[in-house]
């Protein structure tokens, strides 16, 4: 048993001496073939040096005007922008017609309509009458506000036109023929101071309306310049009609 032992470990240790030799010799070709290889390749030249790269510019939208400006197919790439134009600024509404000045108080009320064929009626600094605002009225003009500009308008330039025209072609009385024409104009009566009657209720001045002047009563049948309590009667044509007033005499 002893004796097959030891000749199968003989038989191992010349397996593992043979393995050893075989081993040895693929290293020395495997040595013998890089020695051959690097002594057959070819030497590389040596590097020289190489200049840097130039800087490249940074591409801006600049550049390509000229291209955007040429390309002819296409309208939207034109590089002028044209802004929308502005919106037209609004036109001033018509402005309402005037009927005449109420002499009352101060300031005076203007008779107004805001348009031909609406009715009538009177307005005072700060109403409004359509799309204006009433700023200032005198006994000429009107003065309005509107979207903060400010327009003065005479009275005649506010006057119905059509009214005008009718009140100019209405029929005038004329003169008896027989009449003297060189009559000296009747002299202006003098009236005292009314105390009272029925005859005289709605004669003479009225309320004051300045420290000089003071309103016609309704229905008065005072002749024109006629005095009454140091007060004239004075009747004035305006396009409106006759405007009547009382004046202190001074």
């Amino acid at each position: 048993m002893r004796g097959r032992l030891f000749l199968i470990n003989l038989l191992l240790l010349a397996c593992i001496a043979g393995a050893a030799m075989e081993l040895k010799k693929l290293l020395e070709e495997t040595q013998k073939r890089e020695e051959m290889v690097r002594a057959n390749s070819p030497k590389l030249p040596t590097a020289k040096g190489v200049a840097a790269a130039p800087n490249v510019e940074k591409t801006t939208p600049a550049n390509y005007l000229d291209i955007a400006t040429r390309l002819l197919f296409s309208r939207d790439r034109n590089p002028v922008v044209e802004p929308p134009p502005p919106p037209a600024p609004p036109q001033v509404p018509a402005f309402p017609l005037a009927y005449g000045v109420l002499m009352i108080g101060d300031p005076p009320t203007v008779m107004l309509s805001e348009a031909k064929g609406k009715p009538q009626k009177g307005y005072r600094p700060g109403d409004r009458v359509g799309d204006f605002k009433i700023v200032a009225v005198t006994g000429a003009d009107v003065t309005f506000e509107w979207q903060g500009k400010n327009f003065t308008k005479t009275l005649g330039e506010l006057a119905d036109k059509e009214a005008s025209k009718l009140l100019a072609s209405a029929p005038v009385q004329a003169a008896p023929e027989n009449a003297p024409a060189s009559a000296a104009p009747a002299a202006a009566p003098t009236v005292t101071s009314l105390g009272g009657g029925s005859t005289a209720d709605k004669q003479g001045p009225g309320q004051v309306v300045t420290p000089s002047m003071k309103q016609c009563q309704p229905g008065d049948t005072t002749p024109d310049g006629a005095i009454v309590d140091g007060y004239r009667k004075i009747n004035t044509a305006t396009p409106f009609g006759f405007q009547c007033r009382w004046e202190k005499v001074q």
